[in-house]
């Protein structure tokens, strides 16, 4: 009886240690279900939800790998967990953001992959880009100063990351703010690319330069110059809702300023007062380049991060 109490008490004993030995958490797991915006750990829990969307979290555990046995016995590892279709923060078929609806950067076909439904956005008429009257080219007058715009931006506003099976309207013709689709463009000029991408740079505090297929091509070409050669992270894309009397702008997160001829010193001061100051301070290129034409280059006397504005108009 003695004997068989002592195999008894050893068997519980190698039991209990076998059990407290586990396989490492999947990293998905670390994150709350619920988190609330007046406790301390919302920012904290924003920052790095945010990071993990855009791949920038390195996901480890400090729990070593499982060296013991199996109760029951088993000769193969256990299959990894999936994500749960089920979790608030991310889905089989959308990811999602809890700040912004559908999660951003993530090429998804049922959603936004930056090549299905396009047509959502932009019919491809080549309206868009074409002066189809060369001779009724809009014809700069040099006594009409730019006009600089502010848009009153609500406080804590936060876009909204809609899919490619809704359209995206906005009620006036040069918004600086508003929602926009999940993959935002690739660094460049393009051929045309649609308002519904674009505002997805300014959030990350890139510039847009919109010129009216009939502006006069010597200004736009002087604007082009200047804005390549002040940072990496710009657009330039015709734009055909544009005033007849100033037919070209530069944009930036609730900030515009339209002209009919180019005055560099404002459009530098511009750009370097006002540019890389979106909500979302994000520098890495975006996923979307449909269009595109000539992509972007770090700036010289700059960086890939664009630290210093217009470096070569000092």
């Amino acid at each position: 009886m003695r004997i068989f109490i002592v195999q008894l008490i050893t068997f519980f004993t190698v039991y209990e240690v076998t059990c407290e030995e586990k396989p490492s958490i999947p990293a998905y797991e670390v994150y709350p279900n619920e988190v609330s915006e007046d406790s301390n750990d919302f920012v904290k829990h924003r920052s790095l939800l945010r990071r993990y969307v855009s791949g920038t979290l390195t996901t480890t555990t400090t729990e070593g790998p499982w060296t013991g046995r199996w109760l029951p016995e088993r000769t193969t590892l256990p299959s990894v967990k999936k994500l749960n279709s089920k979790n608030p923060f991310f889905s089989y078929e959308t990811p999602t953001d809890p700040l912004h609806g559908v999660a951003m950067g993530i090429p998804v076909t049922e959603c936004d992959d930056g090549k299905t439904n396009l047509e959502m956005d932009w019919n491809f008429s080549p309206v868009n880009y074409t002066c189809y009257n060369p001779g009724y080219q809009y014809k700069p007058n040099r006594e009409l100063p730019p006009l600089l715009e502010k848009e009153a931006v609500p406080p804590l506003y936060l876009p909204l990351h809609i899919c490619m099976d809704k359209p995206i309207t906005y009620n006036r013709p040069i918004p600086t703010f508003g929602n926009h689709r999940p993959l935002w463009p690739k660094y460049g000029e393009y051929k045309f690319v649609p308002v519904q991408r674009w505002l997805h740079s300014l959030e990350h505090g890139a510039v847009v330069m919109l010129y009216h297929p009939c502006a006069n091509p010597v200004e736009v070409n002087r604007l082009r110059k200047i804005v390549k050669g002040c940072l990496r992270r710009y657009i330039i894309t015709p734009y055909t809702l544009m005033d007849e009397q100033r037919p070209m702008a530069v944009v930036v997160w609730s900030w515009r300023l339209t002209m009919s001829t180019v005055d560099a010193g404002a459009v530098k001061k511009f750009i370097v007062d006002r540019a890389l100051k979106g909500p979302e301070k994000l520098s890495v290129d975006g996923q979307f380049g449909f269009g595109l034409q000539v992509p972007s280059e770090v700036v010289k006397g700059s960086n890939y991060n664009d630290d210093n504005l217009c470096p070569n108009y000092n």
